[in-house]
């Protein structure tokens, strides 16, 4: 995350602000940093992922805190979290998350280091069943995604199988009419290639995890598309970082897992206001006012109905 915020410092320094954050949906987070209420909503979070209970690489390490991890973002004002479907599975997975509070809500789609999943059977089948989880879900499903590519970690799927799968999910933005959760890293040309052949058939959308240049950034908002930072639980600010200087809030925080406290390394939603610290450094700009800026963008391209 930090390292799309060190490429595009001078960028967002001047840009209009075709920006959102990704890792949670937060709305009216009020942090201890601030006497005002800060509006913004942040979405993506990863809330499937086994860590949030306690499981690292299939071993319980300790115990599920997922709630206690909700109720840190809820304390500090996150009302609303996004969870991130990564493939078929993992898509189920964070809707029937969804279901559970009226907090929640999530997305379909195949992450590109995952498409090979669409070979392993029937291809055709897999995008039917993608297709159908997306539009009898309607309310508590708002995206399609994360999808897109991924040239970095090409070890988990090949290129081309990305770029076949990654094009075949706009069948899934035009049907049911939902923006899209977009994900490029190290593949910008390509990416914009196909979001140019396929601009129309998608509402629009946010380019989650986006490592390019400020050209590269312009190129993507000339399509009328949004940029996203940060991701939980796994892209959180570390003191190397260059925006930790501009961090005002902080967590009590364990490098051993204890009870009513943050891990460390472990990424959490309750962090999102650093982020916002960052950013309002970077751009000059007084933090309730970009609050509301990113909040407003995200209810326009996730939440057009409210």
């Amino acid at each position: 995350m930090l390292r799309i915020l060190c490429a595009l410092c001078s960028f967002l320094a001047g840009c209009p602000t075709k920006v959102l954050f990704s890792g949670c949906v937060c709305s009216r987070c009020r942090a201890c940093s601030f006497i005002a209420c800060i509006s913004c909503k942040h979405i993506g979070i990863n809330l499937t992922d086994p860590m949030f209970r306690g499981i690292y690489r299939g071993v319980q390490k300790h115990q599920d805190d997922l709630q206690d991890v909700i109720q840190r973002a809820v304390q500090i004002g996150v009302k609303k979290f996004m969870i991130t479907g990564g493939n078929l599975q993992d898509s189920k997975d964070a809707l029937h998350l969804a279901q559970t509070n009226d907090m929640f809500f999530s997305t379909v789609g195949c992450h590109p280091t995952r498409c090979d999943e669409f070979e392993k059977n029937n291809p055709d089948l897999y995008l039917m069943e993608l297709l159908n989880l997306a539009e009898n879900n309607k309310g508590k499903v708002v995206a399609i995604g994360e999808c897109g590519l991924d040239f970095d970690r090409l070890q988990f799927c090949p290129r081309d199988t990305q770029l076949k799968y990654f094009e075949k999910q706009f069948e899934l933005s035009e049907q049911t009419k939902l923006p899209m959760f977009l994900h490029c890293r190290n593949s910008h040309a390509e990416f914009l290639d196909i979001m140019k052949r396929n601009r129309d058939r998608c509402v629009g959308g946010v380019v989650h995890s986006f490592d390019g240049t400020k050209e590269a950034a312009a190129a993507l908002i000339d399509l009328d598309l949004y940029i996203g930072f940060n991701d939980a639980p796994w892209c959180g600010v570390k003191n190397t970082h260059a925006g930790s200087k501009f961090i005002k809030t902080s967590f009590p925080t364990k490098k051993k897992w204890e009870n009513g406290h943050c891990l460390k390394d472990r990424n959490e939603p309750c962090h999102i206001i650093q982020i916002l610290e960052i950013m309002s450094a970077v751009r000059d700009e007084d933090p309730l006012e970009l609050a509301n800026t990113l909040y407003n963008n995200t209810i326009q391209v996730f939440f057009p109905g409210m």
